[in-house]
This record gives C-alpha cells, sequence and structure tokens, in this order.
C-alpha cells in the first residue's frame, strides 16, 4: 500500500512539471489575427455558432466563443524540434 502511495504521488510530482519552455532549435513564429469567420453548426447535435480566426500566416484557429480572441491579437506558435 506504501509503495502504491509513492508511486502515485511521484506520477504526479512528475507530471506536473512546465516543459513548456522555448529551446534554441525551436521556430517561433508571431502571426496577427486580421479577421474573424462565423459560421453556424454543421449537424443537428452541435449547439450554436463556432469562430474561425484567420492570422497574416495563413494559419486559422477555431473555438466556440467569441470573447477569447480580438482582431489584432498577436499570436504565438512554437515549432518544437528534437535535439539536434
Amino acid at each position: 500500500m506504501k509503495k502504491l502511495i509513492l508511486f502515485s504521488v511521484s506520477f504526479l510530482v512528475i507530471g506536473c512539471t512546465n516543459n513548456h519552455k522555448i529551446g534554441p532549435n525551436d521556430i517561433v513564429k508571431k502571426c496577427v489575427i486580421d479577421s474573424l469567420e462565423v459560421r453556424m453548426e454543421r449537424s443537428t447535435i452541435e449547439v450554436g455558432p463556432y469562430y474561425n480566426y484567420h492570422t497574416d500566416c495563413g494559419e486559422v484557429l477555431q473555438t466556440r466563443r467569441n470573447d477569447i480572441y480580438k482582431i489584432g491579437d498577436t499570436i504565438t506558435y512554437v515549432y518544437k524540434r528534437g535535439k539536434q
């Protein structure tokens, strides 16, 4: 029983570390939201509209909420690369 508790606690501690750091080999790309497209539901089981935010880099963000991003916001993409 003690080993199970110790394993559970160590698993939680290891799993909660923040490994989201920008490394020297990572590619950082900053894009600005330039337009918003509102789409209605695609099927009968989806309720309400969804929002497509288009950036000047050609990326598209899709969300169900309209209060997260505004036109002119900067989105930072970090493309992780393996160790070389």
